[in-house]
């Protein structure tokens, strides 16, 4: 078994329990450190080590990556448990080993002494309750007295009942209610919150999973939500219920805004975003039990985006039919990959109202959701350079419909370049497999290291597009008889590969048709001029 883990997870496991048993037969453990026997206690003390196969092996595991323990193993010199206990401390806090414990669920064997062991080695939760506040919100459960519970992980500062906190996502301040702590179904309202602690926040009615709670700056990037890379077709099993499913979809979909949910009008379609197919079992399961409905799911299919191809400018002049005035021109020129959009301004207030302004600056993003192919347009820097309004014909809304029209005739100048999701992967598989997982990996467009080989098992890491590795977890079950593993993180997105593309029907009027967008805008903003 610990070969198998080291052979398959990490080769830098040590064990620090020794265990009775196995399987039906297993009773029991006990820790290497600390509750040894009289015996065990007294050969501890005079010689260093207390004769037992599991504790040398232990030691052993820490002198390869100690050279003072190493030294001393070697040369057979005692090695009091004062001496390699914090060395396992903190050669556990920098990940260069990692414990190997056992325990029994089913049983209740071993799980005390797993509690103790992370208690004991795992680094404390970092920031202090003195830091400015700083958390996320990572989860969000309904209470029947309470109504949503935001589960926040705070990294800094604290927060107390009856505090009102900033969500700097929405950008707005919520008074909280109380302060619950969760424990195996329970909960309990503790009043306080600090750094370095989980607990349930009460009274936060528009907060949605993954907000930023006070400020971002503490925040590791790791622990940021990932990104939904596919989207989804989803329709009630009864078409009577499309009703209540909308309501169950939004409503989820405003706890967790990553789903974006979205109606398509032509097709009569709903849509949601989603990460993986284990979402779509999660999503099913909420629906049946908190909604009471039954919902089925279509083939997931990449979310592509689009980035300009080259710099170059938008200019609108929406002056007629009057009354209207709102002439606006935009610089937009591509960003670096993974940038996103950085808007800007140089247009002097006198040329342009503040107020005009930044109702531009609110409409950029929304214009910059369909492109020329209908995907999302990222990576861009989008620069107002020239503004104008009317004292007597403008309207506010004259730069709703205004902005969208500018921004899509810089991008029909510019063109776009397509792009696609990729995932940093890496693979665990028995050597045997190697040829036909490395032939699938060549056929997906896969870019990876040379292969390393640990005892019998095969390690390839590297890069892989989205659409090209969606079935391959399959396959690679299929080719190592389910004992080959396949973890994959985000790694941005990439130009497509010349001559691929693929659009999306656009949702709407678009504006580079502006008598058509126009009157579709008119009629669509007439009840609020």
């Amino acid at each position: 078994m610990l070969q198998e883990i080291r052979s398959v997870l990490t080769p830098n496991a040590v064990p620090i329990q020794r265990y009775t048993g196995v399987e039906e037969s297993f009773e029991g453990v006990e820790p290497l450190w600390g509750n040894l026997t009289e015996e065990e206690q007294r050969l501890a003390d005079v010689t260093g080590q207390p004769g037992q196969p599991e504790y040398d092996a232990l030691i052993g595991g820490l002198a390869e990556f100690d050279e003072s323990l190493l030294e001393d193993y070697i040369n057979g010199t005692p090695i009091p448990a004062s001496a390699w206990v914090p060395r396992l401390k903190s050669l556990t806090h920098r990940a260069q080993i990692v414990p190997v414990l056992f325990a029994a669920a089913s049983k209740g064997i071993g799980i005390t002494g797993l509690m103790d062991a992370m208690v004991e080695l795992l680094p404390p939760p970092s920031g202090s309750p003195e830091d400015p506040l700083s958390g996320i919100v990572f989860r969000l459960e309904r209470d029947k007295g309470m109504g949503r519970l935001a589960l926040v992980r705070l990294y800094g500062g604290r927060i107390r009942n009856r505090d009102v906190i900033r969500n700097a996502t929405l950008g707005l301040d919520e008074k909280v209610t109380q302060i619950r702590k969760v424990h195996a179904g329970h909960s309990e309202d503790v009043g306080l919150l600090e750094a370095g602690d989980i607990a349930a926040v009460c009274g936060l009615s528009r907060v949605r999973i993954g907000d930023v709670i006070g400020s971002a700056g503490l925040i590791p990037p790791e622990h940021r939500l990932t990104v939904p890379l596919l989207t989804v077709q989803v329709k009630p099993l009864r078409e009577a219920d499309y009703p209540q499913l909308v309501a169950a979809l939004q409503e989820l979909s405003d706890e967790d805004p990553l789903l974006d949910l979205q109606w398509h009008q032509n097709e009569r379609e709903l849509h949601v975003k989603i990460m993986g197919p284990i979402q779509l079992e999660v999503l099913t399961h909420l629906l049946r039990s908190r909604f009471g409905l039954e919902a089925e799911f279509g083939q997931p299919t990449v979310i592509y985006k689009e980035t300009p191809s080259q710099a170059g400018i938008g200019f609108v002049a929406y002056t007629m039919p009057k009354p209207c005035w709102a002439i606006l021109k935009f610089h937009i020129e591509p960003g670096e990959r993974g940038s996103g959009l950085q808007y800007s301004s140089v247009v002097k207030p006198e040329h342009l109202l503040p107020s005009y302004q930044n109702e531009v600056a609110r409409r950029v993003p929304e214009a910059l959701q369909q492109g020329l192919r209908g995907w999302e347009v990222t990576d861009l820097k989008v620069t107002l350079i020239e503004g104008e309004h009317h004292v007597w014909h403008t309207h506010p809304l004259d730069f709703v419909l205004a902005t969208p029209m500018g921004i899509m005739d810089g991008l029909d100048r510019t063109g776009t370049t397509l792009l696609e999701p990729y995932v940093h992967f890496r693979i665990a598989a028995p050597e045997e497999a190697s040829g036909k997982i490395l032939h699938e990996l060549t056929l997906m467009r896969a870019v990876f290291d040379y292969p390393a080989r640990t005892g019998n098992r095969l390690m390839v890491e590297g890069t892989v597009p989205v659409a090209s590795s969606l079935d391959f977890p399959v396959k690679l079950s299929t080719l190592t008889g389910g004992r080959g593993t396949f973890t994959t993180r985000f790694d941005g997105y990439r130009e497509c590969p010349e001559g691929f593309d693929i659009e999306r029907p656009r949702r709407g009027v678009n504006p580079l048709d502006t008598s058509k967008y126009i009157l579709s805008m008119r009629n669509a903003l007439g009840s609020t001029r």
